[in-house]
């Protein structure tokens, strides 16, 4: 329903506002340039980032030299979700975060002073090979879009992106995107809640994806395939005090961000290699997973349908100001 939907991200907001004015979010010690030069000639910067495949790049460009040669040491500080990260960055205590798309419009939208600085991560654009898709048992009777009609989809965080992109796919294929009932569970949990038949699909990322696969489960649906083609599914973001302080600073961020996208796109074996020490995964694994794509430019069509989406299922009550969102 449109009303709990509009709860949700009302009340995720109202956490992030709570955070900003009580305290910070803790992080264990971060990931830090090894071996730096010259520190006294680097600026320290601080990005607040999640522990999942879609951020390797930056793990990849830090171990290369990336960020040095832009002048900055950067320190990583791994957070549990999104939703402790928009807080940290607002309050200086990191320099830069790195959250999902309707977080970052639910935030702008009610005033967290926030700016995007780069694109974060996108799908691979192809149908049953993204990284972040909606998965059943083999014997649960969904076979697409259509089928989770009437039934239980696991999501990682109501009335957000999973909840958005779900309900399109199913009112593109023709169906009631009101008919469905979703569950929240976090990703880790979700293949043994789908086994148990306590959910009939999953809205699942990598490595949880590939476990419900070798399980016996399916693709059923691609929800950032059917919203767009190369889909962004996060942005890296910065408040807008320091956009205005120091944008030289944001402007280097940014270009060694981009340089580390390229280094993840030139060579998928690599970008493989480096899962395992990044997200300790095994080797078999890291060689089979589906994965994401890295580019700089923001797909404005992608985003324009997403925000359209989330405005027809009550996640935001306006169109957002695309200028001053992206800080055009």
């Amino acid at each position: 329903m449109k009303t709990s939907t509009r709860a949700a991200a009302v009340a995720a907001v109202a956490t992030l506002a709570a955070v900003l004015t009580a305290c910070s979010p803790s992080s264990p010690a971060g990931e830090s340039t090894p071996d730096a030069a010259d520190a006294t000639t680097l600026d320290s910067v601080t990005v607040g980032i999640l522990a999942i495949a879609d951020l390797v790049p930056i793990h990849m460009g830090l171990e290369a030299g990336v960020f040095e040669e832009h002048g900055i040491d950067l320190e990583l500080e791994f957070a549990q979700g999104g939703a402790a990260i928009v807080p940290a960055v607002v309050s200086g205590e990191y320099d830069f975060g790195y959250s999902n798309v309707v977080s970052l419009l639910v935030a702008h939208e009610n005033s967290i002073p926030i700016q995007i600085v780069s694109n974060g991560s996108s799908s691979s654009g192809v149908a049953g090979a993204d990284a972040t898709e909606v998965a059943a048992l083999a014997d649960s009777g969904i076979e697409d879009a259509l089928d989770l009609q009437g039934k239980r989809v696991a999501i990682n965080a109501l009335g957000n992106f999973g909840e958005i992109t779900i309900r399109n796919s199913i009112a593109a294929a023709g169906g009631d995107p009101d008919a469905v009932t979703f569950v929240e569970i976090p990703y880790p949990n979700m293949p043994a809640q789908l086994a148990a038949g306590e959910v009939d699909a999953a809205w699942t990322t990598e490595p949880f994806r590939s476990q419900i696969l070798a399980e016996g489960g399916a693709i059923v649906a691609s929800p950032m395939t059917d919203m767009s083609d190369s889909f962004d599914s996060a942005y890296f973001f910065t408040s807008t005090a320091l956009a205005a302080d120091d944008a030289d600073l944001v402007s280097r961020f940014t270009a060694a961000v981009h340089e580390s996208f390229a280094l993840a796109m030139e060579d998928e074996a690599a970008t493989r290699a480096a899962l395992v020490d990044f997200n300790e995964l095994d080797e078999a694994t890291a060689k089979t997973i589906a994965m994401p794509t890295w580019h700089p430019e923001i797909n404005r069509d992608g985003l324009e349908a997403l925000a359209a989406a989330a405005k027809t299922y009550g996640v935001l009550r306006e169109d957002p100001d695309y200028t001053s969102f992206l800080g055009e």
